[in-house]
């Protein structure tokens, strides 16, 4: 067997080009950090597994006929993987669906209760040396701001997707978990000082973390309050890039998130969508203090004759306005031409981003 032969037979790198061929994508490294990555996650044969499992899932029955592997078996690995974080549970209508997770936003969220210091090393010499490859530079993006709604001006119509107390609203499981790029960088030693039980995720089905290793449940009211929290500490709200659906949001820094670190540390201005809206100061009410300036965490504000000012970095988050003394600071909406409409939902978002990677999405749903 010739060397690319043994190499097309390895379980990960089976996996690797798996994961690249879901919509997402998964960058390779040419000293193969990508591949050890794999190995601290998988078994070898929780990698075959995954390898051939589809992205919208099969029941155990499915599963088992076209692989080939007898029920009872099955049932073992995929409850163990599960455990894991390595694959996803539908449930719809009593069924029970087990499918296969991209590696962002996905498999390596779902480490957060197995991150040790040899994981988090690695994960950091994976980020460094892709630089969000493929994950950030394909479009559409796979996560959008969401802003802070209080200090958008009144008069402005809001659209659905971008209120984060709708999707709280709207959901009828919540539950709250340790930020993985919090935790990521603490271990290292880069910790930062900002909130780490931020992680909102929500749920269509009822008492879905019930039973949950990684998610810790609360009711919609905690998961507000931890809404104006994370606001109130400085933190940048996003979530999934569509217009509905949504199962989460991320409440986090540019010092730690892998997105917002490729914007500010990588030069990749397109990872993430802006909001629609954009900083706007009242020159009149502002007095300089300079407060905002100390508050926006993508170097968008300055004081330039005693007045703050804002540049083209501003992502729309909002989260500086909230520390005006003088209500100086709001958002408005962006010009026409800069804003973004996000698909409607996570397949249409997943067929732009198939078409746009040229990537046959067909060949793992």
């Amino acid at each position: 067997m010739t060397k690319a032969s043994k190499k097309n037979q390895d379980p990960y790198h089976k996996l690797s080009k798996t994961l690249n061929r879901i919509p997402n994508g998964f960058a390779t490294t040419k000293d193969g950090t990508h591949i050890r990555l794999l190995q601290w996650i998988f078994k070898p044969d929780e990698a075959e597994l995954a390898s051939k499992m589809k992205l919208s899932g099969e029941t155990i029955e499915k599963m088992s006929k076209r692989l080939k592997i007898p029920e009872d078996e099955l049932v073992v690995k995929l409850k163990a993987m599960r455990e894991k974080g390595h694959i996803l549970i539908r449930r719809s209508k009593g069924v029970e669906k087990y499918g296969l997770l991209p590696f962002v936003v996905g498999i390596y969220e779902e480490q957060v209760h197995r991150m040790d210091s040899e994981f988090a090393h690695l994960f950091e010499e994976y980020v460094q040396k892709t630089r969000g490859d493929i994950l950030f530079t394909s479009t559409p993006p796979i996560q959008r701001v969401v802003p802070v709604n209080k200090v958008i001006k009144t008069e402005l119509e809001i659209h659905p997707y971008d209120v984060a107390e709708n999707m709280v609203k709207q959901a009828k499981s919540w539950g709250v978990r340790e930020c993985i790029c919090k935790k990521q960088k603490n271990v290292i030693g880069e910790p930062c000082s900002y909130p780490t039980e931020v992680c909102l995720t929500f749920s269509s089905r009822k008492n879905a973390y019930e039973n949950s290793n990684r998610t810790k449940p609360i009711t919609m009211e905690r998961a507000l309050e931890i809404l104006q929290e994370t606001e109130e500490a400085g933190l940048i709200h996003s979530s999934m890039n569509v217009q509905e659906s949504h199962k989460y949001i991320c409440n986090c820094c540019t010092c730690c998130c892998g997105i917002l670190r490729a914007v500010t540390e990588w030069d990749k201005p397109k990872a993430m969508v802006k909001s629609d809206y954009e900083i706007s100061v009242d020159e009149e009410s502002c007095i300089g203090c300079g407060k905002c300036i100390d508050r926006c965490q993508f170097n968008a504000l300055e004081i330039v004759d005693g007045k703050c000012t804002v540049n083209d970095k501003c992502v729309g988050c909002g989260v500086c306005a909230l520390v005006c003394p003088k209500d100086a600071l709001s958002l408005i909406h962006r010009d026409s031409s800069e804003i973004e409409e996000p698909p409607k939902n996570l397949i249409r978002w997943m067929l732009r981003r198939a078409f746009s990677r040229k990537v046959n999405i067909f060949k793992i749903i």
